[in-house]
């Protein structure tokens, strides 16, 4: 399998400090445990400088119940009014990640794609499992669709959007928003989505080792993330295993040659496209799952992608 890899993604991925992480099996025994070791790995990383015509700070809102605040980490064009808004959620399987985990991504993307992005710092399972992250997204949704303007945005041209985890995420935000009937999302952008917690696609089963996603991983990301529920998943907790896919925003959906999540993707776009969305369903041939979290060619014609994707969203919805 490895020699279908883009052979420089696979030495960067190789190369990373994160590949000593031993993500299955934290996984499996000390979930929370990987939050400690990336954290290990970040503070010894030197900082991303902000670029000048950019402003990122965090700011934080009410939860719905305000007993807490929830704090959305925004990136900002300087100067500017009135900017679309894509409100996204980072990856890492439900359990660990951060929104500064994107900063390298976001300084860039914000400025080239003239929008301001949200990033939800959402509760993270298994301390919190569904709906603790479906709730926070969903309230940081409603408070963007309220008072956008105190951050430049325009509360009537909201994306929503993730990477991984937190493209499912969106997807459940996306579905129950159709249903709260209270704010109209424009697009939902979902890159590598897991969309489902049964594992029975011929990807998933085809590349149950593959290198950033296993099998076994994705096990355990759904039996955190749904613990006692497994059986019975709640609605808007496993997208795919949605009834009603009426109604819902146009699609972005990206999905990568070798990862297990592959077919569940497409599964997910096919859904949305005979309820009558229109679904743009793009396959990055040599790629593995998170493979734009490492430097290479690859990456980066897929990052120029990235902008020309979205410019495109965000023309057609003007």
């Amino acid at each position: 399998m490895q020699k279908k890899i883009d052979p420089e993604l696979l030495k960067a991925i190789i190369d990373s400090p994160f590949s000593k992480i031993d993500y299955d099996y934290l996984l499996a025994n000390h979930p929370a445990k990987i939050r400690e070791e990336e954290m290990k790995i970040m503070t010894v990383e030197e900082p991303l400088p902000v670029p000048l015509s950019l402003s990122v700070e965090n700011i934080y809102i009410p939860s719905s119940e305000r007993q807490r605040d929830i704090r959305l980490r925004v990136y900002r064009p300087k100067g500017k009014q009135n900017l679309p808004i894509l409100l996204y959620f980072h990856g890492g399987a439900f359990i660990y990640g951060m929104p500064e985990q994107y900063d390298f991504i976001f300084y860039r993307l914000a400025v080239d794609i003239d929008a301001v992005i949200v990033s939800a710092d959402y509760r993270l399972a298994p301390e919190h499992p569904f709906p603790a992250a479906m709730e926070d997204g969903y309230d940081a949704l409603l408070w963007l669709s309220e008072s956008a303007d105190r951050i430049g945005g325009n509360k009537n041209r909201i994306i929503i959007g993730g990477s991984s985890a937190g493209a499912t995420i969106a997807a459940s935000v996306t579905q129950h928003a159709r249903d709260k009937e209270k704010v109209n999302i424009q697009h939902q952008y979902l890159l590598y989505p897991p969309t489902d917690h049964l594992l029975k696609t011929s990807s998933m089963n085809e590349l149950a080792n593959a290198p950033m996603q296993t099998k076994k991983a994705a096990y355990w990301m759904w039996k955190h993330y749904l613990q006692h529920q497994m059986i019975e998943p709640p609605q808007y907790s496993v997208p795919l295993q949605e009834k009603n896919f009426d109604n819902l925003p146009d699609a972005t959906i990206i999905v990568c040659e070798l990862d297990p999540l592959k077919d569940e993707g497409k599964e997910y776009a096919q859904k949305l496209q005979h309820a009558g969305a229109s679904v743009h369903l793009l396959e990055i041939k040599g790629a593995v799952h998170a493979f734009d979290f490492f430097p290479c060619k690859i990456s980066e014609n897929f990052y120029l992608q990235q902008v020309k994707l979205f410019k495109l969203i965000l023309i057609q919805k003007l």
